[in-house]
């Protein structure tokens, strides 16, 4: 199409707007009908935002009944408690719904069935006694009785069920602070104890573990003064052993000089007659020390509690024994100088023996000494440094028993036989002699015993000295243990925990109890805040003013344009001539609607973007009526009634669209109010971004859907009714 061509429709239709418009100015009735045209949406806008401005500020018009049976408790915890008369004095604080108090149950219940009360709610006699009893571990729910009319109204239940829920969350939030104070006290009082306690037993426990401490210290002292006695003790045991082995050395050359005193007095038999009394008498003080020597090692031995102590008695019974030998070859040593100094044998020889024999008897004597003197040393190092060493050898003493019993016999002999006959008192002296043989004999072997025995301590006390070395070195970590458990006592006093639990026992329980009740406090911040449910509610209703404005457009006035004035014109020409009317008076629908609009007080961050708003949505919407009506005459008006009613509740313009059904959540993005409604949001909340753009571009779509439809569909369908 040439341009002199879209000249000359434009001017055909400019015409058919022009003549129409003068047909309005020349006819007064049709003029007053084109600005009732114009404004009657608008009151309706206006009418419904105005009713809906504050519907929620004034439910206290919405009366409920309290009827309140709670009879109270008492309880050793809470002390006395009726939660119905609480619930009630905050109700009667409570001036968001109309409130009414009433005697009875009956009351109350048949207010409601009248219509009287939009519901009502029963505080039961037993109310508080369930409430407190979780406290004593017998614990019943507590239980409100609520009933609501549903029937007087659609939204009042759900009024009336937020005040239920009101007077629910004040009960439990009385109970939360009642048991919270009651906790908080017996927490306070149990906290003054417990810090008391805590000091006593910080105290207490200082003190054990310094005690503690200084008596491991005192301990590992001893283990090492027992060390130093342990290798004092190995050294006299060392020194023991080699005295022992002498003694062993000298065994035989002893066994050898008794051997030769034997001979000897076999050849002097018949001169030792004068001195076998005195023989006898040296044989029983003999007999008698080693009897006593024998009682005593007996004596000792038994009391032995110990491998040490043993060894250490063996060994001052065996000093005994030797020291009872001694005297016993001095005392024969003696009777044999009387011998070979009183009596004659008329032999040099013999004489020369006897004197022999004294001397190695003398020598043997000195050397059984010096081992006696160095035992006897040994033995009192010991005792001083280890009780556990306290003995030699139990078989030097069974030794000395031995011989104590042979001398004992020998004397018997003596006694029995020297008197009548001296040969025979000889004899006996003899087989003494032959027992002291024995004697010594057996004292090889009882002393290679006590060496073992010493071997055998010198083992145990190494091995003790092993064992002290790590007792000591486990105390000296449980020493230090104990020295950083009293440090940490010591800080403890002045730790941030006790002084954590200071502060706790000096909380004020009815702080505790407001927390309880109130633990968390909730901070609104709006984004983008709407100061009335009007101003939220108004691009809803100004978008089904706009609407509505447009479908009465195209019901007033009619649609085919008549040549009367214009002469012949094209489809085009008559359809755009009667849309410039069309839209010219939306347009004015439109400024009416939105100024009267902010006039009332909605709320509007952008004025001007909001009655530019609405004249696109205006624009917007009698363009899609004005097609669908002109291309699907009778059809087409009722295609625009079926859209104001699915937009209603498919807008998301009272709801948000997800608490709707299924089938309106898909129907949603295709229908023109949701773009025109988020569009007026826009500027009434705030802007964001683009959003306004986008919802206005999104309308552009749906005015070239229309255009089409009005432009291209309808010369095809003209003939359609």
């Amino acid at each position: 199409m040439s341009l002199g061509s879209k000249l000359s429709n434009a001017k055909v239709s400019f015409a058919i707007f022009k003549r129409d418009i003068k047909r309005l100015l020349v006819n007064p009735v049709a003029l007053v009908v084109t600005l009732g045209v114009c404004v009657i949406p608008s009151l309706y806008a206006w009418y419904n935002i105005v009713a809906n401005w504050d519907p929620y500020g004034n439910t206290q018009g919405i009366k409920i009944a309290i009827a309140n049976n709670d009879r109270g408790t008492q309880n050793d915890l809470v002390g006395e408690l009726n939660a119905g008369d609480k619930v009630v004095d905050q109700l009667k604080e409570n001036h968001q719904l109309g409130w009414t108090f009433v005697d009875s149950t009956a009351d109350a219940k048949e207010g409601v069935e009248s219509g009287e009360y939009y519901a009502a709610i029963v505080i039961p006699k037993n109310f508080s006694d369930n409430l407190v009893s979780m406290l004593d571990g017998n614990y019943h729910q507590p239980k409100l009785t609520y009933y609501v009319n549903e029937k007087k109204s659609a939204i009042a239940p759900k009024v009336t069920d937020t005040g239920a829920n009101t007077i629910e969350e004040q009960i439990n939030s009385e109970f939360v602070s009642t048991v919270g104070k009651t906790v908080a006290g017996i927490a306070k009082d149990a906290g003054v104890d417990l810090k008391d306690k805590a000091t006593q037993t910080q105290d207490s426990l200082a003190s054990s573990v310094s005690e503690a401490s200084d008596t491991l210290g005192e301990v590992r002292d001893s283990i090492g003064d027992m060390n130093a006695a342990i290798d004092k003790t190995s050294g006299a045991i060392a020194s023991a052993d080699a005295a022992l082995a002498g003694l062993q050395g000298q065994a035989p050359s002893l066994t050898q000089a008794i051997s030769q005193g034997n001979d000897l007095l076999s050849e002097a038999r018949t001169t030792a007659g004068n001195s076998i009394t005195s023989l006898s008498k040296a044989l029983s003080e003999g007999s008698l020390a080693l009897t006593k020597t024998s009682a005593s090692a007996n004596a000792a031995i038994g009391k032995l509690t110990g491998a040490v102590t043993s060894t250490t008695t063996r060994i001052d019974n065996s000093l005994e024994s030797l020291q009872a030998t001694i005297d016993h070859n001095k005392a024969v040593i003696g009777h044999l100088e009387i011998l070979a100094n009183d009596t004659s044998t008329g032999s040099e020889e013999i004489d020369a023996r006897i004197v022999s024999t004294i001397d190695l008897l003398r020598e043997q004597n000195e050397k059984l000494q010096s081992i006696k003197d160095g035992l006897s040393a040994q033995s009192s190092a010991m005792a001083n440094d280890a009780a556990a060493v306290s003995g030699a050898s139990d078989a030097i003493n069974n030794a000395i028993h031995t011989g104590a019993t042979n001398l004992g016999q020998a004397q018997t002999d003596l006694g029995q036989n020297a008197l009548p006959k001296a040969s025979s008192a000889l004899d006996s002296f003899a087989a003494v002699s032959g027992d002291l043989t024995g004697i010594v004999s057996g004292m090889t072997p009882t002393l290679a015993n006590a060496r073992g025995t010493l071997a055998q301590l010198s083992a145990t006390l190494g091995q003790a000295k092993t064992t002290l070395s790590q007792t000591d070195s486990s105390l000296a970590k449980v020493q230090d243990k104990l020295a950083t458990a009293a440090n940490d006592i010591a800080a403890l006093q002045t730790s941030e925990s006790m002084g954590e639990l200071a502060d706790l026992m000096g909380v004020d329980v009815n702080d505790v109890a407001d927390f309880m009740a109130s633990p968390v406090e909730l901070t609104s911040k709006s984004i983008y805040p709407v100061k009335s449910f009007g101003s939220g509610i108004a691009p809803f209703y100004t978008n089904l003013a706009l609407w509505v404005g447009g479908y009465v457009l195209i019901a007033i006035y009619k649609l085919e344009v008549d040549r009367e004035g214009v002469g012949s014109f094209t489809a085009r020409q008559g359809y755009f001539g009667r849309w410039l009317l069309m839209v010219i008076l939306g347009a004015l629908q439109a400024i009416i609607v939105t100024v009267g609009d902010l006039v009332i007080g909605v709320q509007c961050v952008s004025p001007l973007l909001f009655v530019l708003g609405g004249i696109a949505i205006s624009f917007t919407y009698v363009n899609i009526i004005y097609a669908l009506s002109t291309t699907f005459k009778h059809i087409g008006k009722a295609i625009g009634v079926i859209l104001v009613i699915v937009q209603i509740p498919g807008s998301s313009g009272m709801y948000p669209i997800e608490m709707m059904p299924g089938f309106f959540q898909w129907l949603h993005p295709l229908l023109p109010f949701t773009y025109g409604i988020n569009l007026l949001r826009e500027t009434v909340g705030g802007m964001y971004s683009f959003n306004y753009l986008f919802n206005l571009c999104i309308l552009g779509v749906f005015l070239i859907v229309a255009l089409f439809i009005g432009l291209q569909l309808r010369p095809l369908l003209l003939n359609l009714n």
